[in-house]
């Protein structure tokens, strides 16, 4: 089942800027999303890319995310630059942004270090940050990116859907859903 091209309510959602098809990714490239079209036509999308807006740079080193004593670290591959601080930083700024300006939901992409939701690979040694590929023994867990966690710190059910989910019918029928409750609950609140 295909959406109706618009939905009863007006919505604004968060979507990752490569998604857009715009060339912010690390490697300068996009990764447009051809499902988008299948959201509501009348949802004005917000687009966001924590890393491009941040300053670093497009293209740029890939940055990875490592536990260092049990403290996550966002940390350039290449070993030369902790982002840690700053990406904390401007993520929970944004989070409060986008929370307080009522925005109903994100559609970001998958295994990004700053947008990723729960597929994010989480390293256990730095040493093994090799790019592209480093070591599957290197990893960790699987979490989330730092602006998804930065949302779910401040409102753990704000609704997030990865790019990847987007095409399944199911979920994104789930997600329409989740961001119309939000409306509804706060046009009563």
């Amino acid at each position: 089942m295909r959406f109706h091209h618009e939905s009863p309510v007006k919505a604004r959602i968060l979507v990752s800027r490569c998604l857009l098809g715009v060339a912010c990714r690390f490697d300068g490239q996009s990764k447009p999303s051809p499902h988008l079209p299948l959201l509501p036509a009348n949802w004005t999308q917000l687009d966001v890319c924590p890393e491009a807006d941040l300053g670093m740079g497009t293209p740029r080193p890939p940055i990875g995310l490592w536990l260092e004593q049990s403290h996550l670290r966002l940390v350039e591959c290449n070993g030369t630059r902790d982002w840690t601080g700053e990406m904390a930083s401007w993520c929970q700024f944004l989070a409060r942004i986008v929370l307080g300006d009522g925005v109903c939901g994100a559609v970001l992409k998958a295994r990004s270090p700053s947008c990723g939701r729960g597929d994010v690979a989480i390293f256990g040694e730095r040493a093994h940050m090799r790019w592209p590929d480093p070591p599957e023994a290197a990893l960790h867990h699987h979490g989330d990116g730092m602006l998804v966690q930065a949302l779910r710190h401040l409102d753990p059910r704000f609704p997030i859907l990865k790019d990847e989910e987007l095409g399944d019918e199911a979920l994104r029928l789930a997600f329409v859903q989740a961001v119309e409750a939000r409306i509804s609950l706060s046009a009563r609140g």
